[in-house]
């Protein structure tokens, strides 16, 4: 176990596997998040597997808070759940259209609550593992600098 160790450190194995891995911004995290969560919210109606849209929340969520830039985590571990809840509206529309089924404001409430009821656990879970991978890659760090920047403090630079 020391040899494999010594050999990753020896190589840099560690920094070469970090600058290979992609680097979003907001914006693009914001719009991959949308896109997993609406295609599996498509997926799951198309296939009656009401918790694929609640899997697509969590990998969603813990997929833009590994690969976003760090000082944008403040923002990617924060907006998920509207993001989602845009995806279900959008989604359950697409879904209602293709089934050839009336729309009317009482049936199209009642398809985004129960979609959002029924992924509710994976809401909570997804939340918590971003939050918990934002916190590795530097979130308190993010917190600390917001809070010296509201109390006009200096603030160091990413």
């Amino acid at each position: 176990m020391r040899v494999i160790l010594l050999t990753i450190r020896r190589l840099d194995l560690v920094n070469r596997w970090a600058a290979m891995r992609p680097s979003f911004g907001l914006r693009r995290a914001v719009a991959v998040m949308f896109v997993i969560f609406l295609v599996s919210d498509l997926v799951a109606a198309a296939i009656h597997l009401p918790a694929l849209a609640g899997f697509g929340f969590a990998a969603g969520s813990a997929a833009a808070a590994g690969w976003t830039r760090q000082r944008d985590l403040i923002m990617v571990v924060t907006t998920p759940p509207v993001i989602y809840f845009g995806a279900v509206i959008f989604g359950d529309l697409v879904t209602m259209h293709l089934g050839h089924v009336p729309m009317s404001v009482g049936l199209i409430g009642a398809s985004i609550l129960l979609t959002l009821a029924a992924s509710a656990p994976w809401l909570f879970g997804g939340l918590a593992g971003a939050i918990a991978i934002a916190c590795v890659r530097g979130l308190p760090q993010c917190v600390r600098d917001l809070r010296a920047e509201l109390l006009g403090r200096a603030v160091r630079d990413y």
